[in-house]
């Protein structure tokens, strides 16, 4: 199959800050100079605090988190600073009863609230298995809400709330938001000529492509962002998209097609808050893009596929 274009173009969008907490801790998140566009929520194991475990160190403490699964349970050892200017041994460290929350204080009686999720996935020495059962968006028609804002009242988040409480009581609620940063992707193919449109053509679609730049429109962005993600990880409670991604018809992701991209990449960076990210339908691999094409590859060549094999398999969008 050819190029129809000698300079094909798509988009990139990563995730380029994250943050975790519980649904009870959204109040307290600090989202000023962030702008959570996707949110999602999910299933992690039920952390606590071991309250007889703590050991204060004039440098740091040590304190033990106890994970609980379906599966199993066990138990972590954290060691970690509060503070590096201060002496812990001159600190006032509570837990709470229900163990997950670590309160700090100095003489004074001021100090933080450290609560057991973004203190494991801080300081722990491994990723937090983390399954996502909903992907949503907070991004309004001009960008109005925030994802904090969204799920405060999210009818889908209650739900899962009163259905968690009786019959998953070895995990805990988690959610996940995401700010996403798009970038323009280009492949060019200036040896072979072997692609279908005149160099005329492909001189328009490149000046029609650098007059439209990625961040112009970040409704589209975000829509066609969330849309490959619902697509790939297909979450228990999600409807839309989980089979009909891409779709020529799509208004929400129109731009895309009327400028007449290739394909889509949408990149994940869990590991940078201690996550590890699954759903009941895929495991998300560390370092890889989510990739869709935005045409059948029987028609069009993905820009992906920089050096074909003959007869190789290739993802198409029914897949």
């Amino acid at each position: 199959m050819k190029r129809k274009y000698m300079s094909e173009f798509g988009l990139h969008t990563y995730s380029s800050y994250l943050s975790v907490c519980y649904p009870n801790d959204l109040d307290t998140l600090q989202v000023s100079d962030q702008r959570y566009h996707i949110y999602m929520i999910t299933l992690v194991p039920k952390l606590t605090f071991n309250k007889d475990s703590l050991q204060i160190f004039e440098d740091h403490i040590s304190l033990e988190v106890n994970i609980k699964t379906e599966e199993k349970e066990e138990t972590e050892t954290l060691e970690f600073c509060v503070d590096p200017s201060l002496n812990h041994k001159e600190l006032n460290f509570e837990i709470d009863k229900p163990r997950k929350s670590l309160k700090i204080t100095n003489d004074d009686g001021t100090g933080v609230i450290a609560r057991v999720l973004p203190v494991y996935t801080k300081f722990s020495r491994r990723n937090l298995e983390t399954e996502i059962i909903y992907i949503g968006q907070s991004f309004g028609k001009d960008g109005e809400r925030t994802a904090p804002e969204r799920l405060k009242s999210h009818s889908t988040l209650q739900k899962i709330q009163s259905e968690l409480l009786f019959e998953s009581p070895e995990q805990d609620l988690a959610l996940v938001l995401l700010e996403f940063t798009p970038q323009l992707l280009s492949s060019m193919d200036g040896v072979t000529k072997n692609y279908e449109t005149s160099d005329e053509e492909d001189r328009a679609h490149l000046k029609r492509i650098m007059s439209n730049p990625p961040t112009d429109r970040m409704n589209q962005i975000i829509n066609i962002t969330e849309a490959a993600l619902i697509n790939y990880f297909k979450p228990e409670y999600n409807e839309k998209f989980k089979d009909n991604f891409p779709d020529v018809e799509h208004k929400g992701y129109k731009q895309y097609y009327d400028l007449d991209y290739n394909a889509i990449a949408v990149e994940l960076d869990p590991d940078a808050i201690g996550l590890k990210f699954f759903s009941k339908e895929k495991d998300y691999p560390l370092f890889e893009s989510i990739k869709y094409t935005l045409h059948p590859e029987n028609i069009r060549r993905s820009m992906f596929d920089i050096f074909p094999k003959e007869n190789e398999e290739t993802q198409t969008i029914n897949e």
